[in-house]
């Protein structure tokens, strides 16, 4: 009895842990130090559509509108290896890409690609 309840316990803290782990696809550089990244983050963690600003086999930096922060997406290839992620059909895979920048939405959900 008592092997099963550890076997219960030990699949239930595995599971726990494979939920709360993070993938990191991105890192969020502040420039001005008296901000506060956590918006930033918030903003690009819960918008799926960096893969379109992606590059296939370097990374890439974006600054954001207010020039007090920037995102450094991780190339395709790094999550590749890392991860075991598909490279997504949206990464860019050319030399020459839009220069952009980003806006952070205004109830902190996503970013809104502003083109220069």
């Amino acid at each position: 009895m008592k092997k099963i309840i550890l076997l219960v316990f030990v699949f239930l803290v595995k599971f726990n842990f494979s939920q709360n782990s993070v993938k990191t696809h991105f890192i969020i550089h502040p420039i001005d130090k008296s901000i506060e990244i956590r918006l930033y983050e918030r903003a690009a963690s819960s918008w799926a559509q960096l893969d379109k600003y992606r590059l296939l086999d370097k990374r890439r930096i974006i600054y954001f509108s207010d020039m007090k922060a920037s995102i450094e997406l991780f190339s395709a290839q790094e999550l590749l290896e890392t991860y075991g992620k598909q490279i997504s059909p949206f990464t860019i895979k050319t030399e020459t890409y839009p220069d952009l920048t980003f806006d952070v939405s205004k109830d902190g959900s996503a970013l809104k690609p502003q083109f220069k």
